[in-house]
C-alpha cells in the first residue's frame, strides 16, 4: 500500500481544455475584468466532463440494461439538473475578484500526465490508501468486498464534492437566502449520488460490478 499521494482524476476533453486555457489567460491578463460568459461556458464544459466520468463512463463500462442502469441515469438527471442550476446561480454573483479566485481554484484543480490535462484532486494519506487497499483487493479476485466498496465510493463520493462543488461555491460571497439555495443543491446532488452507489453496485453481479471499479481505479493518479 503506497503512503504517496493518490489523485482522483478526470481527463479534460478538447472543448474543456480549450475553455479552461482561454479563462485562465484572460483573467491573468485583465484581472480587472469580466470574464463571466466565458465563465459560463467553461463550467458548462466542466460538468459536462465531470458528469461523464463519475457516471457516463462506469455506466458505459457496464454495458448493462434494465433497472438499475435506468436508477443511476435518473441519479444522473437529477445531479444534471441541480449542478446546472447552481453554476448558473454563481455565475450571475461572480464579480472581478470573485472569477480570480475561481480562476485560482481551477489551477489548484489541473494536473498534466503524458502530455493530457486532468482535472484532479488529493485523497488524504489514509483515504487514497483504503481506496487503492479496495479496489486492488476486488480486482485481484478476493472475495469480501461488496461492502467496502460501497464504503470508499461514497467517501469517494463526499470528496468530490467537496472539492469540485465546495471549492467552486466557496470562490462566490453569498447572501443567507443563497446559501439556502447552495445547501439544498448540493444535499440533492449528494443524495442521488449515494442513491446510485448504495443501491445501484450491490445490484451488479461481479461480471458487471469489476468493469465499473477498473474505470474508478483508472481515474487514480500517483506520483510518476
Amino acid at each position: 500500500m503506497s503512503s504517496r499521494t493518490v489523485r482522483v482524476a478526470f481527463p479534460a476533453s478538447d472543448a474543456l481544455h480549450e475553455r479552461l486555457d482561454q479563462f485562465l489567460r484572460e483573467a491573468a491578463a485583465s484581472p480587472d475584468a469580466d470574464q463571466s460568459a466565458l465563465l459560463n461556458e467553461l463550467l458548462d464544459d466542466f460538468l459536462n466532463d465531470l458528469l461523464a466520468a463519475f457516471f457516463d463512463g462506469p455506466i458505459d463500462a457496464v454495458g448493462v440494461q434494465g433497472g438499475v442502469a435506468t436508477m443511476v441515469q435518473g441519479g444522473v438527471k437529477i445531479i444534471n439538473k441541480a449542478a446546472r442550476a447552481l453554476v448558473r446561480n454563481l455565475v450571475g454573483k461572480a464579480g472581478p475578484a470573485e472569477q480570480q479566485a475561481l480562476a485560482a481554484h481551477f489551477r489548484g484543480l489541473t494536473a498534466e500526465r503524458d502530455g493530457r490535462l486532468y482535472l484532479a484532486f488529493p485523497l488524504t494519506g489514509h483515504d487514497g490508501a483504503e481506496l487503492q487497499r479496495v479496489f486492488d483487493g476486488y480486482l485481484a479476485g478476493e472475495s469480501g468486498y461488496s461492502r467496502d466498496l460501497v464504503t470508499v465510493m461514497c467517501r469517494l463520493c463526499d470528496d468530490a464534492l467537496r472539492h469540485y462543488f465546495d471549492g467552486l461555491v466557496g470562490c462566490v460571497k453569498l447572501n443567507a437566502f443563497n446559501r439556502g439555495i447552495v445547501a439544498t443543491a448540493r444535499k440533492t446532488i449528494q443524495k442521488a449520488a449515494y442513491m446510485a452507489v448504495e443501491k445501484g453496485l450491490p445490484a451488479l453481479g461481479r461480471p458487471h460490478k469489476e468493469p465499473v471499479v477498473r474505470h474508478f481505479s483508472g481515474m487514480l493518479l500517483t506520483p510518476a
